[in-house]
């Protein structure tokens, strides 16, 4: 198992995995997504976020990534003035 966080870069219809970067290689990533734009490519962008980077560095299944996030996001709603905070 890669542990190893990727930039994606897929195809916007049939959700095919077009372009995979590592995080070092975003400038690259970029580019390309530039050049598919240029193109008239419809596609997706995915860049990890902190959270999905923490768990691929320590190696955790999908189910303990699904746990963390879920933790993560508990957390965060359970903070009143958060900027990240859902107001009802």
């Amino acid at each position: 198992m890669s542990t190893e966080s990727k930039i994606k870069i897929f195809e916007k219809n049939s959700n095919t995995l077009l372009y995979e970067f590592s995080l070092g290689d975003s400038e690259l990533a970029y580019q390309r997504a530039k050049e598919l734009e240029q193109m008239g490519i419809d596609f997706d962008f995915q860049h990890p976020n902190v959270t999905e980077t923490l768990c691929d560095t320590l190696g955790l299944t999908l189910d303990a990534k699904e746990d963390y996030h879920q933790s993560v996001v508990a957390e965060i709603e359970d903070h009143d003035g958060s900027c990240c905070h859902n107001k009802d």
